[in-house]
C-alpha cells in the first residue's frame, strides 16, 4: 500500500471527491486535531503557471473572509512543495453530502418545498458574501452542497471578486436603479405610471 500524500505535515490525504478545471478536492484527515476535512490542491499540471496560482489565492482569501453557515467553512490554507515549484491548497469544511447537480441528475423533480429551502439557502449565502463586498460569480448547481443533514453550502469561489468600497457603492446603486428602469420601460410598453419599488434592501 502507498504512502497517503501529508501536506503541512498535518493533512493526511485520502481519496479524490471531486475535480475541477483548475484543482482536485481530497477527503483528509487532520492528523493534529483527528477530524475529516476536505483539502483542495491546484492541479499538478498548473502548479507552475502564475495565473492559475494567483486566481487558487484568491479563492481562499474570498473564502477565508466569510463565515457564514451556508458557506462552506476554509480552515486553513499553506503551499506544499512539488520538487521546486510551491502548490497551494486550501483546507476546508468536509460536507458529506451530494451537489446539485447531482441530486437533480437522478431524475427526479425536487418538491417545490424542498426547491424552496435550497435555493433560500444559497440566496442567504450570497447576501453575506455581498455583505462582506464578495460576488461569487459561479454560482451553479455543482457549486452548490446539499448535505445528509439537508444543509446547503455554497463552495468554489474561484473566479471570485472583491469589490473596493467605490466600486460597492456602485453596484448597489446600479441594483437599486435597474428595477426602476425596467419599470419604465414596461410603463412606455403599456402607456401607464409606474413608481419605484418600495421594498429595497
Amino acid at each position: 500500500m502507498s504512502e497517503r500524500r501529508l501536506l503541512g505535515g498535518r493533512y493526511e490525504l485520502d481519496g479524490v471527491i471531486g475535480r475541477g478545471g483548475m484543482a482536485e478536492v481530497y477527503q483528509a484527515r487532520d492528523v493534529r486535531l483527528d477530524r475529516i476535512v476536505a483539502v483542495k490542491t491546484l492541479r499538478d499540471d498548473l502548479a507552475d503557471d502564475q495565473t492559475f496560482q494567483a486566481r487558487f489565492r484568491r479563492e481562499a482569501q474570498s473564502a477565508a473572509s466569510l463565515s457564514h453557515p451556508s458557506i462552506v467553512a476554509v480552515y486553513d490554507t499553506g503551499e506544499d512543495m512539488m520538487g521546486e515549484v510551491p502548490v497551494p491548497y486550501i483546507v476546508m469544511e468536509y460536507a458529506n453530502g451530494r451537489t446539485l447537480t447531482d441530486l437533480l441528475g437522478e431524475g427526479r423533480r425536487l418538491l417545490p418545498g424542498r426547491a424552496l429551502e435550497i435555493t433560500e439557502g444559497v440566496l442567504r449565502a450570497l447576501a453575506h458574501s455581498h455583505r462582506n463586498g464578495i460576488v461569487h460569480r459561479d454560482i451553479k448547481p455543482s457549486n452548490v452542497m446539499v448535505t445528509r443533514h439537508s444543509a446547503v453550502k455554497v463552495m468554489d469561489f474561484g473566479i471570485a471578486r472583491s469589490l473596493g468600497r467605490s466600486r460597492w457603492r456602485r453596484a448597489r446603486c446600479m441594483r437599486r436603479t435597474q428595477p426602476v428602469a425596467r419599470c419604465c420601460r414596461r410603463a412606455a410598453q403599456s402607456r401607464s405610471t409606474c413608481s419605484p419599488p418600495q421594498h429595497w434592501p
